[in-house]
């Protein structure tokens, strides 16, 4: 047997192996199994240009959904509803690959979309970030004891406050359009547990500050 030919039969063989048994990778395994069987079976290596046909790229689309069944795997288990969107959107869509660089594309355009999702959920964190920080502000100026000489100054100060909240929730919605058309700031997404979780006071004090907002 040429040796050109013994080195290629080996080299897929050795390529199958690599996932042989791997739990993450079973879609991996069975194409380059694929791979492998259509090189051992070629008695010149110009015979596997004709047996080869697609399981190349087959061989690639295995590759993303294993790696993206992982990830959205990992994703779910965190609770982490809003970026498994990423691993959700590529394996719905690359089994309509025809070659390498189309899954490339179509798995980057999916990224993408998902990516602005991610982008636009992480905006409720500008409830805990900017908002909760002016409620307390305010909680502390209308409790000032003895200020009885400072009325304006503090009534001032109190609308001051007000009028910011107002402004950066509407900045937040303005530039959130550049990405999501009609998209709107929701507090109540904070009780969610991919925001919940990063939000560091109790659930009572969370649920006094979200009515003060509520309530402005």
């Amino acid at each position: 047997m040429d040796q050109l030919l013994q080195d290629y039969k080996a080299y897929y063989k050795a390529r199958m192996e690599r996932w042989e048994g791997n739990p993450l990778y079973p879609n991996s395994y069975q194409s380059e199994k694929a791979l492998f069987e259509a090189m051992d079976s070629c008695n010149e290596l110009i015979e596997f240009k004709d047996k080869i046909g697609d399981l190349n790229v087959k061989n690639a689309i295995a590759l993303v959904k294993d790696k993206e069944t992982a990830r959205l795997k990992h994703y779910q288990e965190l609770q982490e509803n809003v970026r498994a969107k990423g691993p959700e959107f590529v394996m719905g869509r690359i089994g309509s690959a025809t070659s390498d660089m189309n899954l490339v594309e179509i798995a980057t355009k999916a990224d993408h979309e998902a990516m602005i999702l991610i982008a636009v959920d992480e905006m409720t964190d500008h409830f805990y970030g900017d908002i909760i920080p002016r409620l307390e502000t305010l909680d502390m100026l209308r409790n000032i004891e003895g200020a009885e000489n400072y009325k304006s100054d503090i009534e001032y100060s109190i609308q001051e406050e007000l009028k910011k909240i107002k402004e950066g929730v509407q900045d937040l919605e303005d530039n959130a359009q550049s990405w999501q058309e009609g998209w709107r700031f929701n507090p109540d997404l904070i009780w969610e547990h991919r925001h919940r979780k990063r939000i560091p006071l109790p659930d009572n004090v969370l649920q006094k500050r979200l009515t003060e907002y509520k309530n402005l």
